[in-house]
C-alpha cells in the first residue's frame, strides 16, 4: 500500500556569493528527508531558481522569470546574505531582497501561510572583496528586517554552523506549520518519493542506536577537552616558571647579559609552540565529535516527537544542559587564557611567533566552542517545543 506524505516545500534565496551554501542545503533537505520526514510522513521539497527555473525573456526583468517560475506555492523561504547584496530590480535593491518581500508580503496579508528563516553570514571578507556599496546596502536591509519588519534572524560563521541551524530550525517551524494546516493536502508521492521512502524505512536507526552514538561521541569530544585543558594547565605552570626566572635574574641583582634573556625567551616561545602544537588536533576532534553527537540528539528528538513520549527524554535533555553549561565555562576559560597570551610583552621575534602561533590556535577553539555552545542552546529549545 503506497505511503501518503504531506508535501512543504522550501524556498531559498541568496545573493551569488553564497553558491557554496545553495548547494549544500540540497545535503541538509535530504537528510532531513531521512530522518524528521520519515518520522512525521512528510516530504521536504527544496526550490531554487538553478533547479526551478529556467532561460527565458521577460518585458520587466529577468527576476520576473524566476518569480513566475518558483510561484508563491512553497511554505518555508530561507533568505541568505553575506558580503553582496545583489543587482537591483525594478522593484527593489535586489533580486534577494524582491524575493523576501514577496515572501513578507504574504505573511503580512495571511501569517498562516509561510515561515521565514533568515540568516546572515557573519565571516571576515578580504579587503580585496569588499564593496562598500553593497555592505551599506546590507547594514540598511538588516536594520529594517529587524526593527521594521520584526524579523528575528541569525547570523552564522561557516557552513557548517547553518547546517546545524537548519537542522533545527526546519523542524521547528515545519511543526508549526503542522499545527496550523491541519487540513493541508495530504497527496501520494510520485515514484521517486516512493523509493526514498522506501530508503529511509532500510537505512533509519532507532533510538537505542542514536542513544549509544551520542554518548560515543561525547566521550570523544570530552576527553579531547580534557586533553586540551591538561595541556593548559601544563603551559601555565611552564609559563610561571620562565617568568619567575627571568625576575630571579634581576631580584639578585645581576646584571643578566642580553644572550641569557635570550635563552629564556627561546626556550619559553618553544614550549608554546610545543603547546600549540598539542591542542591543534585536538580541537578538530572536539569540534567533529560535537557536531555527530549534537545530530544525533536532534534525532533522537524527532523520533521521541513522533513515536514516544517526550517526557522519556529528561535525561538526555539534563545531560545536553550540562554539556551547555561545561562548554560555556570551558570557553571563558581559553578567553581568559588567550588574553593573558595576548597580553605577554613583545621581547623578542622568537616569543613574538609564539604568540601568534598559541594565540592563532585558541582563537580557533574559543570560536568553536562558542559555536557549539550556540548549536546546543537551540537544540535545547525543542525538548520544550
Amino acid at each position: 500500500m503506497p505511503t501518503s506524505v504531506t508535501r512543504y516545500k522550501i524556498f531559498l534565496a541568496s545573493p551569488s556569493d553564497l553558491a557554496e551554501e545553495r548547494s549544500s542545503i540540497e545535503d541538509v533537505i535530504s537528510e532531513l528527508n531521512l530522518t524528521y520526514g520519515r518520522q512525521h510522513d512528510i516530504v521536504l521539497e527544496l526550490l531554487k531558481w538553478e533547479s526551478h527555473s529556467a532561460p527565458g525573456i521577460s518585458l520587466q526583468s529577468s527576476q520576473e522569470i524566476i518569480n513566475s517560475d518558483i510561484g508563491n506555492d512553497y511554505d518555508i523561504f530561507i533568505g541568505l546574505i553575506w558580503k553582496k547584496f545583489g543587482t537591483a530590480t525594478e522593484k527593489a535593491n535586489s533580486g534577494t531582497e524582491e524575493e523576501f518581500l514577496n515572501a513578507f508580503n504574504r505573511f503580512i496579508t495571511n501569517p498562516d501561510s509561510v515561515q521565514i528563516l533568515f540568516y546572515f553570514k557573519n565571516s571576515p571578507v578580504s579587503i580585496s572583496e569588499i564593496d562598500v556599496s553593497q555592505i551599506e546596502k546590507i547594514q540598511k536591509f538588516k536594520s529594517d528586517v529587524g526593527k521594521n519588519k520584526k524579523l528575528l534572524y541569525w547570523e552564522y560563521q561557516d557552513i557548517q554552523q547553518l547546517h546545524k541551524f537548519l537542522r533545527i530550525h526546519i523542524p521547528q517551524r515545519i511543526s508549526e506549520m503542522k499545527n496550523i494546516h491541519k487540513s493541508k493536502t495530504i497527496e501520494e508521492p510520485p515514484i521517486k518519493d516512493k523509493i526514498k521512502i522506501q530508503e529511509i524505512y532500510q537505512e533509519e536507526l532507532g533510538v537505542l542506536d542514536y542513544q549509544e552514538m551520542v554518548e560515543d561521541y561525547l566521550a570523544e569530544s570530552t576527553q579531547s577537552l580534557v586533553r586540551i585543558s591538561e595541556a593548559t594547565n601544563w603551559i601555565g605552570d611552564q609559563l610561571n616558571k620562565k617568568t619567575t626566572e627571568i625576575q630571579s635574574l634581576g631580584l639578585n641583582g645581576n646584571i643578566a647579559g642580553r644572550n641569557e634573556i635570550k635563552g629564556i625567551l627561546k626556550r619559553t616561545s618553544k614550549v608554546m609552540d610545543n603547546y600549540a602544537s598539542r591542542i591543534d588536533p585536538e580541537i578538530s576532534i572536539f569540534y567533529d565529535n560535537f557536531e555527530k553527537a549534537i545530530d544525533c540528539y536532534s534525532n533522537l528528538i524527532n523520533i521521541y516527537k513522533s513515536d514516544l513520549d517526550i517526557n522519556n527524554l529528561e535525561d538526555t535533555k539534563t545531560s545536553l544542559g550540562n554539556l551547555i553549561t561545561a562548554i560555556n565555562e570551558s570557553s571563558g576559560n581559553m578567553e581568559d587564557f588567550l588574553e593573558s597570551v595576548k597580553a605577554l610583552p613583545r621581547l623578542s621575534k622568537d616569543l613574538n611567533n609564539a604568540k601568534a602561533n598559541v594565540s592563532q590556535k585558541l582563537e580557533k577553539l574559543v570560536t568553536n566552542m562558542n559555536i557549539s555552545h550556540t548549536i546546543a542552546v537551540e537544540l535545547h529549545k525543542r525538548f520544550d517545543e
